[in-house]
């Protein structure tokens, strides 16, 4: 399988390329354990949200197949760098799986910043930094979502530290919630088939943080 191939088949299994590859039967297809920080800036607001997506072991021996570890079992930048770019590039469309707003407004993300894929554990980790457009002030209360609107990625917080809040003013609490996952059997693939970037069934998945800060 060639580097263009893996890259394709990456865009597929990650639901990047919805519109134009068939799908398979059943939703979700990759399941992604997450971390998240948001990071603040010296004056006290936030400024970007940091994200590390751990993916399960079948989507990544799916994505690396074909490709050539080094002597040390790992795999070199001339992999993992083309898969990230891909990844991150495609994801503006879904914008990025993430939303966030505070009381009075939504927040609107640049591209992704410092992008780069890890492997360990013969799990592939995608880590990228969202900047806000405009920094926001921390006071009152500021939410964030996760979700895939297709359901084709499942998303799902780590157990120990899913949330950090760096640099954040004194005073502020974090509160994580996670929901039922999708019982997508119950529906048909038709169903499934009909869900775009735009569709707002999976924001009923979203897993969400909520931070408080006087």
């Amino acid at each position: 399988m060639t580097l263009r191939q893996v890259i394709a088949a990456f865009l597929l299994a990650a639901a990047l390329a919805v519109s134009a590859v068939p799908r398979a039967q059943a939703h979700p297809h990759v399941w992604v354990t997450m971390k998240s920080e948001l990071v603040y800036d010296q004056d006290g607001r936030l400024a970007a949200l940091k994200q590390a997506w751990t993916f399960d072991d079948a989507f990544t021996a799916f994505a690396l197949q074909g490709m050539d570890k080094r002597k040390d079992g790992t795999y070199g930048d001339d992999v993992l760098k083309p898969l990230a770019e891909v990844n991150v590039t495609s994801l503006k469309e879904y914008n990025y799986f993430v939303t966030g707003k505070t009381a009075t407004a939504k927040l609107a993300f640049k591209d992704p910043v410092d992008y780069y894929l890890t492997y360990e554990n013969e799990l592939l980790t995608l880590h990228f930094t969202l900047p806000l457009e405009k920094p926001t002030p921390a006071k009152g209360n500021i939410s964030v979502e996760i979700y895939d609107p297709t359901v084709f990625v499942s998303f799902a917080f780590a157990e120990k530290e899913p949330v950090r809040l760096l640099s954040a003013p004194a005073g502020c609490t974090q509160q994580v919630v996670s929901p039922e996952p999708p019982q997508s059997s119950q529906l048909s693939e038709a169903f499934f088939s009909q869900l775009t970037s735009a569709s707002t069934y999976g924001a009923q998945f979203a897993d969400k943080i909520t931070v408080k800060c006087p």
